[in-house]
């Protein structure tokens, strides 16, 4: 049976756009979501900019609208699907086969990027099926963002490594600032402060720091040598639509892609990290655009927006963080030990105390090896349960919200770097390199 059979027997998805097979060294596909964004023809000219590399590509870009959709963005959209079909028609890529879909009138409560991600994705799964090629590569970019040169490949590098199916792409925001004014791009960088603090406060977690850290637990000296050689925190990796890709076959255990009008790249990826290992790529290879927007209610666009209308950006206190560090760190001896007394009490009255005894029974019930008592806790204190908990602090005074730039200056202090006014620098290289 095909690998991609069950998926669609499933799971609900578009018809096939397509029946004629690509070519037999097809090994990646681009799926880019496009609305109203002219800035796409700029992607493309910048994938085809990119170092040439021994595999074949397409590029599916998805120009798509819902049935609210207002008539003349409709009409931006069909000339702007007009273009890409004349380009695709002509051969005008070189460096890869450019495949444009128009999907219109979608239902209101589909109508979002997670659902043209999702279908664009899905013609992907279907192209690679029909070559019998589960392996094949999905990337998945926007239609606001350049790429490096080495864009394909460091991503050919990274699919030789046969054990990883799904990647994530370090990032850094184009600041063009004969594009775009000082104040829009003084933003951006405070969001990307952000998304850097966060992913290394996650990053505190690693068993490794909590042993050497805090002295270890009651574990002897090879079971925690084991744990830090194979359990690492999964859930510490970038979560953005234009900066992922995963294998065809992985994609379809996963469900697909959740047809979310925002925050679809969040859940997926961290559903992802559950089932598959996960390969990170630390040369920025991606560069989203900076501007704003108001499309979804997540990422870089609101972000801005609500960073220049509120003049400050507060983010999550770094003593949240230190606190769900310490629970993580119990897990390893959470197996075999009652640590409840040593879990800080402000996590254990947001799980409540009956709730956290029936998921330590459930684990401990159903884990044949500690690697695997440690992923069963992971499994059931992901990041949603971590998101969760510190939006319960976001009106709270215990553990108030802080300056995005103090965030960073803490967060940096902990890793024992200074920092003063080069926070953006140093938190970018520090991502980079952990």
């Amino acid at each position: 049976m095909n690998f991609a059979a069950h998926y669609f027997t499933r799971y609900k998805s578009l018809p096939p756009f397509f029946r004629e097979k690509p070519d037999e060294g097809l090994e990646i596909i681009v799926i880019i979501p496009c609305l109203d964004d002219e800035f796409i023809f700029h992607t493309l000219d910048s994938l085809e900019r990119t170092d040439t590399v021994p595999v074949g590509i397409e590029v599916i870009v998805n120009v798509n609208s819902g049935e609210k959709t207002p008539p003349e963005v409709v009409e931006r959209n069909r000339l702007i699907f007009d273009g890409l079909k004349q380009k695709a028609e002509t051969g005008f890529y070189k460096k890869f086969r450019l495949i444009p879909l128009l999907v219109e009138s979608t239902e209101k409560k589909k109508s979002g990027v997670g659902f043209a991600r999702k279908t664009a994705m899905d013609e992907a799964v279907r192209r690679f099926a029909s070559i019998d090629k589960p392996e094949g590569l999905i990337v998945s970019l926007d239609a606001d963002s350049l790429v490096a040169k080495s864009y394909f490949q460091e991503i050919t590098k990274a699919m030789d490594n046969r054990s990883a199916e799904c990647f994530t792409f370090q990032f850094q925001h184009y600041y063009d600032r004969s594009v775009y004014p000082e104040n829009v791009i003084t933003a951006c960088r405070l969001y990307e402060i952000y998304l850097r603090y966060y992913r290394l406060a996650l990053k505190t977690f690693q068993f490794r720091q909590s042993f050497s850290r805090n002295g270890g637990s009651n574990l002897n000296v090879a079971s925690a040598r084991q744990l830090n050689e194979n359990v690492d925190f999964p859930f510490a990796i970038h979560t953005i639509g234009s900066c992922f890709a995963i294998r065809a076959e992985a994609y379809t255990k996963l469900g697909g892609m959740p047809p979310r009008q925002g925050g679809e790249d969040f859940y997926f990826l961290q559903k992802a990290v559950k089932m598959h290992p996960v390969y990170e790529v630390r040369e920025p290879i991606v560069f989203p655009s900076p501007r704003v927007s108001d499309r979804v209610p997540f990422g870089t666009g609101p972000s801005v927006r609500n960073i220049l209308e509120k003049g400050e950006y507060l983010v999550y206190n770094f003593e949240l963080f230190s606190l769900l560090k310490a629970f993580y760190g119990l897990f390893p001896a959470m197996e075999h030990e009652e640590v409840k007394e040593r879990i800080p009490s402000v996590i254990l009255d947001y799980i409540g105390a009956d709730t956290f005894d029936a998921i330590l029974s459930e684990c401990r019930k159903y884990s044949s090896s500690s690697k695997a008592f440690v992923k069963r806790m992971y499994d059931n204190f992901d990041a949603f349960f971590i998101v969760k908990f510190l939006n319960t602090f976001n009106d709270s005074g215990i553990y108030p919200l802080i300056d995005v730039m103090d965030a960073g200056r803490i967060l940096l202090n902990y890793y024992g770097i200074k920092a003063s006014d080069d926070v953006y620098e140093r938190l970018m290289l520090l991502d980079i390199s952990s």
